[in-house]
């Protein structure tokens, strides 16, 4: 049994029954472990369980009722990023603050409560296109696994994307998660000034340097986010990443906005990106758009 993470609103809900579709594509073995950050989301996953049959889901008001730590954690003043994102907004910066902390609590929570071998996180907006259990043979004998952003590297973002993070339930795993998910929920931690202006993504590069049995997923696995695909040559089907070919495994569909109502889709306006530029990058945004419209009708 393999055991998956991940945070969602009701806005998300889409996004997380495409994750779950791409994932029953190459097994029905799994649980993919749901935090619920509104009362909405909840409902419409409830409404929908017999579809989704692998989805469990949690509610965040449970866990912050349950830990008083993560309560106050809430109210943490934003970093640099979220400031960023936000436009300067101060309430909605505190809120992604919070949110971006729940990828380690969360993957933390389900570690200590469930009683699971490993869990990975993965970002409600990644959808699958290549069995995703071939990437647990490469995770036999590690602990923790990170992946690249796969661009020019950003001060602020760091080298790793917290798109996929995984972590075993042994001796150096847990120590690793339970390290990152302190780091969010405690700013006065060493490490803030230099790793924390972007929420969790930049503690990942001190993995290596603190950990053991840490391993970089990139060499085995090809990703696309609308941050690298531009950085990716096309082969014969495959992505091309310094120089070497593989099967695409997983594309990040960050800051996806898809609109049913017209039919069309804007590829990530965030980075600038109003429809994809090559064709293959095209065909798989036209695919996921196409999943996700078939789910909610």
């Amino acid at each position: 049994m393999n055991n998956f993470c991940t945070v969602c609103d009701f806005n998300f809900c889409d996004r997380v029954w495409a994750l779950n579709h791409s994932l029953s594509k190459y097994s029905k073995d799994y649980t993919l472990n749901v935090l619920c950050l509104d009362k909405k989301a909840k409902k419409a996953f409830d409404a929908n369980k017999q579809k989704n049959k692998n989805i469990q889901t949690y509610c965040i008001e449970d866990l912050k009722r349950q830990d008083p730590v993560l309560e106050k954690s809430s109210r943490n003043p934003p970093s640099y990023e979220a400031l960023n994102v936000s436009g300067g907004d101060n309430d909605r910066a505190t809120w992604l603050q919070f949110l971006w902390s729940l990828s380690s609590y969360f993957s933390w929570y389900c570690l200590e409560n469930l009683e699971c071998d490993d869990i990975m996180f993965i970002d409600a907006d990644i959808f699958f296109f290549d069995d995703w259990t071939k990437l647990y043979e490469n995770l036999e004998d590690v602990s923790i696994g990170i992946i690249e952003h796969r661009c020019p590297y950003g001060p602020a973002n760091g080298k790793y994307n917290v798109g996929i993070v995984y972590f075993k339930n042994d001796i150096d795993g847990y120590k690793c998660l339970t390290w990152w998910k302190n780091c969010l929920l405690f700013q006065d931690n060493e490490f803030y000034k230099t790793h924390g202006m972007c929420g969790d993504q930049k503690y990942l590069e001190l993995f290596e340097k603190l950990f053991e049995g840490v391993v970089v997923l990139d060499k085995y696995i090809g990703h696309l986010a609308p941050w690298n695909y531009a950085y990716h040559n096309y082969e014969d089907k495959k992505i091309v990443w310094e120089g070497k070919k593989q099967d695409l495994m997983y594309c990040h569909f960050s800051n996806f906005k898809p609109n049913y109502g017209d039919n069309v889709y804007i590829m990530a306006p965030r980075h600038g990106i109003s429809r994809p530029s090559h064709p293959y990058v095209e065909r798989i945004y036209d695919e996921y758009f196409t999943v996700l419209r078939g789910l909610i009708d």
